[in-house]
């Protein structure tokens, strides 16, 4: 449950859908553009040599008024990897907006052609990059080195899901020859239609055409390259944002009229529904002594409004059972109260309201989630600032707190918009403030081990995990909705998936997932067999049971986008290794330690009565890593795996003794 699952309140904030943008008219239903003798031949990209694949040729056809998408897409295949590409994953959001009419084919380099007339499936898909949507897939007919593939399709969004925003994005995934954009808005609209671009060049920008539509032909636009921790796609993504602008809203202001202006809103908006103050001054009295000190006030503070049932980490229902449950409006803070419940925001609004009532300053912020995009505040774009956090001073200390977000304790928020920039409201206007960054102190990872190995190689023990601070809040949240047998379904898997293939880890307690003060702990039972490898009177044990992920995604010595660590953070094991019966230690890697400066890796190792102690830490104390800095970052990591691998060495001393 992410932050955009919060109700948004105000005029400026619309419902965003996420489509293909790709435009123009498209063709008839079953007529297909024609495919020149050049394209069959061509064998790589002139623009861009060495690629799997290019799109030949892209195209949209936007009908505001009917609310839907025409999509039209040609890619060549180059390499044997291009032929992935007949995988097709057309994105969609579940119950919002569907894929219709779809149409795909395969054609060889001499002009033979291979209809599809398989199944599409729906299911959810995890890029690199880590971004999860749900998707319609199927796999294209016969695809060769050579081939080139096309589909088109229409997706129809459901106009009675909530407003409705259209966006073009210029760039995609590939290498872009030809593209062509065209949107025909609603004629029914009450207001006037424009558009922001972010990354088109200032002679590229949409066109309006005699009938009211906006069309747009751009060429050789570079693709964005999937790899791990890259900054979000928005942040790279050339688009063209269209919307409606309101009767009211002034033109020609500049950057500083139009946050100040939209700040004064959202301000309005705030204090308006917090106008009850004997309300907020008795629900104080109730929370707060008067002769706590700051903090310990503003934590009491905390801890009531995330009492608050928190609407916003609810699944969404159906119509039918939000009639039934018939929950009323809050219009104010006093009916929030007496209600019981409120969506995030509004629980964001009461935390400032105590706070003021308690004598602090205190005030709302929007902020852009990092893990969406980042802020351009020379681009006038309010719904960029799709989040609320509570900014407070008190004691002459400034608190960036986040109690609707409800798997947060107090000082922590959530990592998107932690380190994210904002607007800080107030009557006079608003000013850009930049929130607290989380510490890799408040995200840490300790994981312990009792092992033990027989004279076969097998290891068996336990394992206790324990999550502080962002992965306790990220893991709280991503399983918010699950019941306990999830939840430790859940964790099961994820330390299962840590342990090398063939291990086999079985939870046996899972503590603390309700109190978001304390670490989220878990314990279990671990088997592996053939861990220990036997040469000789020798027996060969890797120095750790766990798989280092990170490292695994900078193997590549090619690398395009900007290193993107959502927060620094800790990560420290400590593994009890016990010898086999009759085993004594004979040999020991040597202390590593590795600190070249934004990331640290040392490992240490001690002899012990019947075994030995294994100590490693990985700290990680950086965000965004500039392309320049990859060599150095790679090579790291090649070293803590490395190292990682790196074997004890134990001896049959009985054998030994015979010898």
């Amino acid at each position: 449950m992410k932050r955009m699952g919060r109700y948004f309140l105000g005029a400026t904030v619309v419902w965003l859908v996420y489509c293909l943008a790709v435009g123009r008219p498209a063709p008839a239903k079953d007529e297909w553009l024609p495919i020149t003798p050049e394209d069959l031949a061509l064998k790589d990209n002139p623009a861009s040599p060495g690629s799997d694949a290019m799109f030949l040729y892209r195209e949209s056809d936007i009908n505001a008024e009917q609310a839907a998408f025409h999509e039209y897409v040609r890619i060549k295949i180059f390499t044997q990897e291009g032929t992935k590409r007949a995988d097709i994953q057309i994105p969609f959001l579940k119950d919002r907006d569907r894929i219709e009419d779809l149409r795909a084919r395969t054609i060889h380099p001499d002009g033979s052609i291979v209809n599809f007339e398989g199944q599409t499936f729906e299911k959810e898909v995890v890029k690199a990059s880590g971004y999860k949507f749900l998707a319609t897939t199927f796999t294209l007919p016969d695809v060769q080195p050579g081939s080139i593939i096309e589909y088109k399709f229409r997706n129809q969004y459901n106009t009675n899901y909530g407003f409705l925003s259209f966006v073009w994005y210029i760039s995609g995934d590939l290498f872009t020859r030809e593209g062509h954009f065209s949107i025909k808005p609603n004629p029914r609209a009450f207001y006037g239609f424009s558009f922001r671009q972010y990354g088109l060049g200032s002679g590229q920008l949409p066109e309006e055409q005699k009938d009211g539509s906006y069309a747009l032909v751009v060429h050789d636009i570079k693709g964005i390259e999937d790899e791990p921790y890259m900054p979000p796609l928005d942040a790279l993504r050339i688009r063209v944002k269209f919307f409606y602008k309101t009767a009211v809203e002034p033109r020609g202001e500049t950057t500083e009229q139009f946050w100040n202006r939209m700040a004064k809103y959202w301000n309005d908006e705030m204090e308006k529904f917090l106008d009850k103050k004997k309300v907020l001054e008795s629900d104080l009295a109730r929370t707060v002594n008067p002769g706590d000190p700051p903090e310990v006030k503003l934590r009491k503070i905390y801890a009531r409004v995330q009492q608050i049932r928190n609407t916003s980490y609810e699944a969404r229902k159906s119509k039918k059972e939000v009639k039934e449950e018939a929950l009323k409006a809050n219009n104010n803070v006093e009916d929030m109260l007496k209600h019981g419940y409120s969506g995030g925001v509004g629980i964001d609004w009461l935390m400032v309201g105590l706070a003021r009532a308690a004598g602090f300053e205190a005030t709302e912020m929007r902020v852009t989630s990092r893990a969406e995009s980042f802020f351009l505040p020379n681009i006038k774009d309010a719904s960029q600032l799709n989040n609320t956090v509570v900014w407070v001073r008190a004691g002459g200390q400034e608190y960036f707190l986040d109690p609707g977000s409800a798997t947060y304790p107090f000082g922590l928020l959530p990592w998107g918009q932690a380190g994210a920039n904002g607007i800080r409201v107030s009557k006079d206007g608003g000013s850009v403030v930049q929130t607290a960054a989380t510490t890799s102190s408040q995200a840490t990872v300790l994981r312990q081990g009792d092992l033990t190995l027989d004279d076969e190689g097998t290891l068996s023990g336990t394992i206790r995990a324990e999550y502080q601070g962002q992965p306790a809040a990220l893991r709280r949240e991503d399983h918010y909705a699950d019941d306990d047998t999830g939840r430790k379904k859940s964790m099961e898997k994820e330390i299962q998936n840590s342990l090398p293939s063939g291990a086999v880890f079985e939870l046996t307690k899972l503590a603390d997932w309700d109190d978001v003060n304390k670490p989220l702990v878990a314990e279990g039972t671990v088997k592996m067999t053939n861990f220990g490898s036997a040469v000789g009177r020798r027996m060969l044990v890797p120095a750790t049971i766990f798989t280092e992920p990170v490292a695994k995604s900078f193997e590549t010595s090619h690398r395009v986008n900007m290193v993107y660590f959502h927060f620094p953070y800790e990560h420290t094991d400590e593994l009890k290794f016990h010898a086999p019966a009759g085993f004594t230690v004979e040999t020991l890697p040597a202390p590593q330690s590795v600190n070249p400066g934004v990331v640290k890796y040392a490992m240490s190792i001690t002899k012990e009565a019947d075994g030995v102690t294994v100590k490693r830490q990985l700290l990680v104390n950086a965000v965004l890593i500039p392309v320049t800095s990859y060599g150095a970052l790679r090579q790291f990591f090649n070293t803590v795996k490395s190292d990682d691998e790196a074997q004890l060495v134990f001896q049959n001393s009985q054998n030994a003794s015979n010898n």
